[in-house]
């Protein structure tokens, strides 16, 4: 299984003109960029749903659960990161088939912050290891 929740805050450079049509303008092409990369990720049953709220807030929400490695997800944040470096957010992702450190991610969320143009991988202290924090151990 590969499971995923995340967000992204859509951010954009606003030092050099603190003018809101400006931003808004630097916003929108953001938006239609994300957008595109968002359609050559989407597998037609996880959620990426765009939203705009008050203050010139635009944010990426990201759900799924799928049988199995959905990279993609993770390279969407990765081009985030490097497009929009100043973008933030985290994406939590429960892989079971991730053997590295001889198995032990595959019961353990392992968390992918984006911050400052890059994309780093964390290991989450709430919701791991799965078994016996989220379900019970089998008898």
């Amino acid at each position: 299984m590969f499971e995923f929740h995340g967000w992204l805050s859509l951010r954009v450079d606003e030092q050099d003109d603190p003018d809101l049509a400006i931003l808004e303008e630097r916003l929108d092409r953001a938006e239609r960029a994300l957008l595109n990369e968002v359609e050559k990720v989407d597998d037609d049953f996880s959620v990426f749903e765009l939203r705009r709220a008050g203050n010139a807030l635009r944010y990426l929400s990201v759900h799924g659960l799928t049988n199995h490695r959905y990279s993609q997800v993770i390279d969407l944040f990765r081009w985030v990161a490097a497009s929009l470096p100043e973008s933030y957010g985290l994406l939590y992702v429960w892989d079971n088939e991730d053997d590295r450190e001889n198995g032990s991610y595959s019961n353990a969320f392992r968390v992918w912050r984006v911050a400052q143009g890059a994309l780093t991988e964390h290991a989450d202290a709430f919701l791991s290891p799965r078994v016996p924090t989220i379900e019970k151990p089998l008898p």
